[in-house]
């Protein structure tokens, strides 16, 4: 497999209910288990921490959440790693005391740690240097009739590489499948896996589906889109959102690794397929490779 997620978790409870979390680029995930006939809502509270030991009591300053579902992401913590302590309390008349504390730690994206490779745009919560944007989705036929080809080095964002990639659910787009080809030089064979990184302003919000990712032909994991977006201590600027022919879903961090296997002196290729659903719309996309490699 080419490509693989970075997901490490915690959990607190061995008996009765669970809470697990798991710890990815921008967001930490929480899910606990609950008797299939117990109804009601939880408060999800939470408060940023050096301390994983560290006694503290929910709030209404603390409250980041109410949801109804044994589940909430916490999003928008950008990306930079951060730690979070945790406590879920469930509604009044539930028989379940509260969860927690768990501790849990975002992870530190590839375009912090790592080394740029080949890059397209910047990663910086804005896809206003892209080709279209912010509006000019609706020309997206006659601006790319063969969908995105873009060689790092010589071509330019704002003019090769469309902030909007539609998918077969888009009647804008001729309701088909669309390519985003990213191509780019290796000058030495590399010693370690090299990371992708794709970035999302914004995705179609019920719709968002997949793509599927190829390195220099070979098919490797697909990227799936359409997680719902929840509450978040850190939000982007509207200004800085990128405008679809819909409202939209949110932003969010993609991070992947790339088999060096798969990779060559010379040109490579990476392909990205949006062969399900609707639109994303890009911050940035980049090739890195590791710390010290």
């Amino acid at each position: 497999m080419a490509f693989a997620a970075h997901l490490p978790t915690t959990d607190v409870g061995s008996t009765g209910p669970v809470l697990r979390t798991v710890g990815d680029v921008g967001r930490i995930r929480l899910v606990w288990r609950v008797p299939t006939d117990d109804a009601g809502d939880w408060d999800v509270h939470g408060i940023a921490t050096d301390d994983a030991a560290r006694s503290w009591t929910p709030t209404r300053e603390t409250l980041l959440a109410t949801v109804s579902e044994p589940r909430f992401a916490h999003e928008g913590l950008g990306p930079a790693a951060q730690r979070w302590s945790y406590r879920v309390v469930p509604a009044p008349a539930s028989l379940h005391p509260p969860l927690g504390p768990i501790t849990a730690t975002s992870r530190t994206s590839v375009v912090l740690s790592g080394r740029p490779v080949a890059v397209v745009g910047s990663f910086d919560g804005s896809g206003l240097e892209l080709a279209l944007a912010p509006t000019g989705f609706v020309h997206y036929q006659s601006t790319f009739p063969r969908d995105v080809d873009f060689r790092f080095g010589f071509d330019r964002p704002e003019v090769t590489w469309s902030y909007l990639q539609p998918g077969p659910d888009d009647a804008w787009a001729g309701r088909r499948g669309h390519r985003f080809r990213l191509r780019f030089d290796l000058d030495r064979a590399p010693e370690q896996d090299l990371d992708l990184a794709l970035w999302l302003t914004d995705r179609h919000a019920t719709r968002a589906g997949s793509a599927s990712v190829l390195v220099n032909g070979c098919p490797g994991e697909s990227l799936f889109f359409d997680e719902a977006s929840a509450s978040s201590t850190v939000s982007l600027p509207a200004t800085t959102r990128a405008s679809g022919p819909e409202p939209g879903g949110g932003p969010a961090y993609i991070e992947r690794e790339i088999d060096r296997r798969l990779l060559r002196v010379g040109e490579n290729i990476i392909d990205l397929v949006k062969d399900h659903g609707s639109w994303i719309a890009y911050d940035a996309v980049g090739v890195f490779a590791r710390a010290g490699s």
